[in-house]
């Protein structure tokens, strides 16, 4: 804050004042004759002689200069002395930022309530946005339909918390620690199934000159081969009709759901390979002293695929990459902008 020139006159005047001396303030001057008494330099109390007369007469114009200082700067020092009650007064009457409320599906403006503000880059996993979701379901290629999938899969990085890595690569379906700390394969069977006319939108595509009926992967059976490899006894829950979300439960006996918020996606085609991302919303229990308490996260989970033929075996393959990010949820927004971890993996589908 800067003090006006007038008040540290006053405050100089104050100190001459006390000390029976004088002080020179250069720069300053008044209509007043008393003022021309303050030319003199400045000297210090207890080298200063009896006061007499002429001293007191001193002090007489010290007091009116004084006088003078104290009106020029009284709307100064008003000002100062009630700067925090006018700074209210203006911030009062200011219109103040009213940042945009995360707002629960279908709730009036009077009910909105405010889960966290200034989120920036952040994605609304409890009320994602419809228009996230630009098809109900990955497709795949129709000649998927109507038999079984060998899959090997393995993880060949990791970057960041790991941590959070593991866990979201657990709550994916995979299927021991070891096999993500390790980078040991996995090995499970996968099955498709021809696309459900319920999809939002045309389920078919265009392959060397014909129109074909995508197919989708069959959630549920994947999760059971892959998370209950060891005992298959893992309880799933999916409809193919409604694809986005899946629910099952661990060997452990702990739920976890699994909710698609956002997705895009890439048909085959007769050039290029196919793929998607996927934007899953994760929610477990806390487990320990939280007990039941409900835990989200987030998980991107982005694959790109290409078809092709075994050299051994001649066998129908598919390979794939996988990378899945990790990030940070506060509130049910996760903080997109920010991964907390990434990890890739290798996958490959062979017909059997």
């Amino acid at each position: 804050m800067i003090i006006p020139s007038t008040v540290r006159i006053a405050t100089l005047l104050l100190l001459s004042m006390s000390t029976g001396g004088s002080v020179l303030i250069s720069g300053y001057s008044c209509s007043s004759c008393c003022c021309d008494a303050l030319s003199t330099s400045s000297s210090s109390a207890s080298s200063a002689p009896p006061r007499t007369g002429a001293s007191t007469g001193r002090r007489d114009a010290l007091g009116k200069a004084l006088q003078h200082a104290l009106v020029a700067t009284a709307g100064s020092a008003a000002a100062l002395l009630t700067l925090p009650s006018s700074a209210a007064a203006t911030a009062a009457s200011a219109t103040p930022f009213s940042p945009l409320p995360l707002q629960t599906a279908g709730s009036s403006p009077a009910t909105t309530t405010v889960r966290v503000e200034e989120i920036g880059g952040g994605f609304d996993l409890l009320s994602p946005p419809s228009a996230g979701l630009s098809t109900s379901d990955v497709l795949f290629p129709a000649s998927m339909v109507g038999t079984t999938w060998r899959v090997q899969r393995v993880v060949t990085s990791v970057e960041g918390d790991l941590g959070q890595a593991g866990i979201a690569w657990s709550c994916l379906g995979g299927s021991s620690e070891r096999a993500f700390t390790s980078k040991l394969t996995e090995v499970y069977d996968t099955r498709f199934i021809e696309a459900p006319s319920s999809m939002l939108i045309d389920a078919t595509y265009e392959f060397d000159g014909k129109i074909l009926r995508g197919a989708i992967l069959d959630r549920a059976y994947e999760m059971q081969q892959r998370a209950g490899v060891t005992t298959n006894d893992v309880d799933v829950s999916w409809d193919p009709t409604k694809g986005n979300i899946l629910t099952y439960t661990t060997e452990k006996g702990d739920p976890i759901e699994l909710a698609v918020v956002q997705r895009r996606v890439e048909k085959p085609t007769d050039v290029g390979g196919f793929g998607s991302d996927e934007l899953y919303r994760i929610k477990s229990s806390a487990g320990g002293v939280f007990g039941n308490t409900a835990v989200y996260r987030a998980a991107r989970v982005r694959r790109r695929y290409r078809r092709g033929y075994d050299e051994g075996t001649g066998k129908r393959v598919v390979d794939g990459i996988e990378i899945v990010t990790t990030y940070r949820v506060l509130d049910g927004v996760a903080g997109v902008e920010m991964p907390t971890s990434t990890f890739k993996s290798r996958i490959r589908m062979t017909q059997l």
